[in-house]
């Protein structure tokens, strides 16, 4: 049998662990506060704006407002478009020290870590493997499954972090998921969910698996999300096929709260949802 890892929310114990770690950092300026400390006062106002409607660090939004003309509409605009564009460069990292790392959780034999490295990496790392920051981290690392990762995925993905100590991932997770702030970073990350959740050999998503990825990834995102949960568990209880998975996220962005929105004369989506409006409705 086949071991999976499950993803949850953040408790409140994880979130004032992750503010102690950004506290722990907050002795000595960041690269991030010296060149805010050259902007102008009007330049520096501009970048709080933009850091709090898109979660970006305030050096990207230095980055994406100089290069827009400090106009905050259109530095907005680009950014919600390609935030990749706008990132920093990478901090150097030690590849000896990357290296190091991955031979630290490796498997015996094999050039992969498997799951008992990743149980003692979340253990290092201080986050547990049910940890909604883990799968956000497996995003990062562009694994193809969350519970076995190559030499290759390994040190790439902490090559392009910059991170080459597990002091420098831990910094790393805050910024990882305020990247998914973006609706385009968002939806990349909730179809690999499904990818990297995926039992081996299978094409389609096991329920459980997938209530589960539902309930983190949507909460406060789809207002008929318990409702969705509860019709797929009770009464669709079948596997989660990749087009459903797909199809609920633009649902969730298009349905109203009383569903009055969704004709079903008309209607283009799977019978999965379809049926599930009939069933909200005859409530």
């Amino acid at each position: 049998m086949t071991t999976q890892l499950f993803f949850f929310p953040l408790t409140s114990q994880d979130r004032r662990r992750e503010k102690g770690v950004a506290g722990a950092r907050g002795g000595r300026a960041t690269r991030s506060e010296a060149a805010m400390s050259q902007l102008s006062d009007k330049e520096q106002l501009l970048c709080r704006q933009f850091s709090e409607f898109t979660s970006a660090s305030p050096e990207v939004a230095a980055i994406c407002l100089r290069r827009n003309r400090w106009n905050i509409h259109s530095a907005l605009e680009a950014f919600w478009e390609q935030p990749e564009a706008f990132s920093p460069p990478a901090p150097k990292s030690d590849a000896a020290a990357i290296e190091a790392l991955y031979a630290k959780y490796k498997e015996d034999g094999e050039e992969a870590i498997g799951v008992d490295g990743l149980v003692a990496f979340c253990t290092d790392l201080d986050v547990d493997p049910t940890d909604v920051r883990m799968l956000v981290f497996c995003f990062s690392l562009q694994v193809k499954t969350a519970v076995r990762w190559s030499k290759q995925e390994f040190i790439s993905g902490l090559t392009r972090m910059g991170c080459d100590s597990i002091a420098k991932i831990q910094a790393r997770l805050p910024q990882l998921q305020a990247d998914l702030v973006n609706p385009r970073t968002f939806k990349q990350f909730y179809e690999f969910a499904f990818d990297a959740s995926r039992a081996e050999g299978q094409k389609v998503l096991d329920l459980q698996t997938g209530i589960a990825l539902w309930k983190m990834l949507l909460d406060c995102k789809f207002v008929h999300l318990e409702a969705w949960c509860d019709y797929m568990e009770n009464e669709f209880q079948k596997s989660i096929t990749k087009d459903t998975w797909k199809l609920l996220l633009e649902f969730s962005n298009q349905a109203n709260e009383d569903l009055s929105n969704i004709d079903l004369d008309n209607s283009a989506w799977p019978v999965v949802i379809d049926e599930f409006v009939e069933y909200v409705r005859a409530k």
